[in-house]
């Protein structure tokens, strides 16, 4: 059995992503407020590890510390481990003016900016759990090493912008693909996620 680990990004349901095929795989959707929980990990032939947007940090932090776990490829997908920086992430400045400004047409606007116009907030509670999230985000963000050994880069990212990456990953396998921040639609399967590489 194989098992690819997608850590998801910021505020968004992981029902959007229920169109991927899983091929032959098993996959586990971690979102960002989540703590991974891997159970019994040695019964994987292969571990896999997507992430996307702030999932990369995510990802970072939370594997990287599980120095007996062999993973084999890791991919990431618009994000980096430096997400709040000026030069390699969302610029500090836009990190908090999102914050302090979210609302439901503010949150709809930056998915909008993303790539997804398709998503529908049905209440103010989940609003405020985004907010929560995010806050958090912010509150512990930190400066850590990167477990990436692939990443993928959006020329038309409105969120972390194709230049930022590029430095960013300067000294990793990357590569360039013509789409937005959210890129899924590219593909029909979690498999050939992997496969860009």
């Amino acid at each position: 059995m194989k098992l690819i680990l997608f850590f998801n990004g910021w505020g968004v349901p992981r029902e959007t992503f229920k169109f991927l095929a899983w091929d032959d795989f098993e996959v586990k959707i971690i979102d960002l407020e989540e703590k991974i929980d891997l159970g019994d990990w040695k019964k994987y032939e292969t571990i896999d590890v997507i992430a996307w947007s702030f999932g990369v940090y995510n990802a970072s932090k939370q594997l990287g510390d599980l120095k007996k776990l062999s993973l084999n490829k890791v991919v990431a997908i618009n994000g980096s481990t430096s997400a709040i920086h000026r030069r390699y992430g969302i610029s500090p400045m836009i990190f908090n003016r999102t914050l302090e400004n979210l609302d439901i047409n503010t949150y709809l606007e930056f998915m909008k900016n993303a790539g997804l116009d398709i998503l529908e907030i049905k209440n103010n509670e989940i609003l405020k759990k985004y907010r929560d999230t995010l806050a958090e985000f912010g509150e512990n963000h930190q400066e850590i090493p990167s477990i990436f050994e692939y990443s993928l880069i959006s020329t038309k990212d409105r969120i972390f912008t194709s230049r930022s990456l590029m430095n960013y990953y300067k000294d990793t396998e990357y590569k360039v693909i013509e789409e937005e921040h959210y890129p899924f639609d590219r593909w029909n399967s979690w498999g050939e996620i992997l496969d860009e590489f």
